[in-house]
């Protein structure tokens, strides 16, 4: 409903800027969804975002920490992690490529 909304007021944008318009909008949501402590939320939103951009790699690092801390779920954030090692091209020099694997990291020694 909101993605049909945005693409009408967007009009005659590119597609291109009609994406980041909308994937900027559903962000604003998944922050106010964080501030607000709506996990379920916040993770709807993120889906919803990878579903107009599966190469975001900062939401698929959030989905992760979503899956792992708020809902104990160790094969989705692990699924998640391996998604941001994948886009980063594996390169730990990459902020969100060595924040997944000190992730993995520690669920494999959490759970081993």
């Amino acid at each position: 409903m909101v993605a049909a909304i945005l693409r009408q007021v967007a009009g005659g944008a590119s597609r291109a800027r009609e994406e980041s318009t909308l994937i900027a909008a559903f962000r604003r949501q998944v922050e106010r969804a964080l501030q607000e402590g709506r996990w379920r939320f916040a993770d709807h939103f993120c889906d919803k975002i990878l579903a107009e951009d599966p190469r975001h790699i900062e939401t698929w690092l959030l989905k992760g920490h979503l899956a792992w801390h708020r809902f104990r779920d160790a094969a989705t954030a692990i699924e998640c992690y391996r998604q941001v090692l994948v886009l980063g091209g594996y390169d730990s020099s990459r902020a969100e490529v060595g924040e997944a694997r000190r992730a993995i990291a520690e669920l494999v020694e959490r759970y081993s």
